[in-house]
C-alpha cells in the first residue's frame, strides 16, 4: 500500500514518458480485459459499460504495464473468461516473464483455458457467494452448478484455486457454508469481502450495506473461523474499501480505485 501512496504523490505523465524508466508502477495491477459479463450481479463493482477491446489493443497495454514495473497481471472484468482472446493474453504475459492471477465468476471455463491456466502457473480466484439459492439470486442467473463444477475442475487440474465471497447484510451465514464447501473440494484459500457500495451496488445500498455493528461482527466471525481452520483453510478478510486498488480499465485508463467512484483517482491513460 505504500507503493500506491507513493504512486499518488509521484506518478505524473512526465514520469510515464521517461524513456530511461526512472520510475516504477506497483508490482501488481488489476487488468480489466472487458466490461462485458455473463452474469448480472446486483453488487457488481465494475458493471458493463461497453468497453471490450480487441486482443492487439490489450497486448499493447500489457506490454506497457510490464515495461513500467508491473510484475503480476491480475486479469479481471467484467468477466475475463468470456473474452475469446484471454488464452492468448495469458500466454503472452507468461512469455514475458509476468505472473498471472485471474478472478472469475466460474460460469465459463473451456478446456483450452483450463490447460493454459495450469501451464502458465496462474492463480485463479472464483466468486462463490453461498448455497445454490443464495448464489443464483445474487448473481442474477442460474450459475451455481457451473461455478461449483468449474471450481472442482480447476482443483483437479492442479491450478492454484481460491474462492471469494461477497457478504451482504443479513447473509452472514454464508461464511460457514462456503468454508465447508472449500474444505470439501480441497480449496485452500477463502477470501470474505463485505459489500462495497460502488457500481451496481449503489442502487442496492439500502438492502445490502452492512451496518458498523454487522461489519464488526462479520470480521470477528472471519477471525474466529480462521483460527478454527488453521492448517486446513486459509480464511482471509478482504476489504477493498479500506485501501485503494490500482486498476487498468478496459478503456485504457489507469485508476486508483476507492470504495466509491467519486473517490477514484485517474492516474494515466495508456497510449
Amino acid at each position: 500500500m505504500n507503493q500506491q501512496r507513493k504512486l499518488l504523490k509521484n506518478l505524473t505523465p512526465d514520469y510515464l514518458h521517461d524513456t530511461n524508466k526512472s520510475f516504477d508502477l506497483p508490482s501488481s495491477i488489476c487488468f480489466r480485459v472487458t466490461r462485458y459479463c455473463n452474469a448480472h450481479c446486483s453488487f457488481c463493482l465494475a458493471p458493463p459499460d461497453g468497453a471490450h477491446p480487441d486482443v492487439e489493443t490489450l497486448i499493447r497495454r500489457l506490454d506497457w504495464l510490464l515495461l513500467h514495473g508491473v510484475e503480476t497481471i491480475h486479469f479481471c472484468g467484467g468477466e475475463p473468461t468470456i473474452h475469446p482472446g484471454l488464452p492468448v493474453l495469458l500466454e503472452h504475459v507468461n512469455a514475458k516473464g509476468g505472473k498471472i492471477k485471474l478472478t472469475t465468476n466460474g460460469i465459463t471455463l473451456s478446456d483450452e483455458l483450463l490447460k493454459i491456466l495450469h501451464a502458465t502457473g496462474s492463480q485463479v480466484k472464483v466468486s462463490l457467494h453461498g448455497n445454490r439459492e443464495h448464489h443464483d439470486a445474487i448473481v442474477g442467473r442460474k450459475a451455481f452448478e457451473h461455478t461449483t463444477c468449474n471450481i472442482g475442475r480447476l482443483v483437479r487440474a492442479g491450478v492454484r484455486t481460491s474462492v471469494q465471497t461477497t457478504v451482504v447484510a443479513g447473509a452472514q451465514e454464508v461464511v460457514e457454508w462456503v468454508a465447508g464447501f472449500c474444505l470439501e473440494t480441497k480449496v485452500r484459500r477463502l477470501s470474505i469481502m463485505p459489500f462495497i457500495p460502488r457500481g451496481n451496488g449503489l442502487t442496492r445500498r439500502e438492502d445490502y450495506e452492512l451496518s458498523s455493528i454487522q461489519r464488526r461482527s462479520l470480521r470477528e466471525l472471519v477471525a474466529k473461523k480462521r483460527r478454527a481452520f488453521t492448517g486446513r483453510l486459509d480464511l482471509r478478510w478482504l476489504d477493498f474499501s479500506a485501501s485503494p486498488l490500482l486498476v487498468a480499465e478496459a478503456d485504457g485508463r489507469v485508476i486508483l480505485e476507492s470504495s466509491t467512484e467519486a473517490r477514484d483517482v485517474l492516474i494515466y491513460q495508456i497510449p
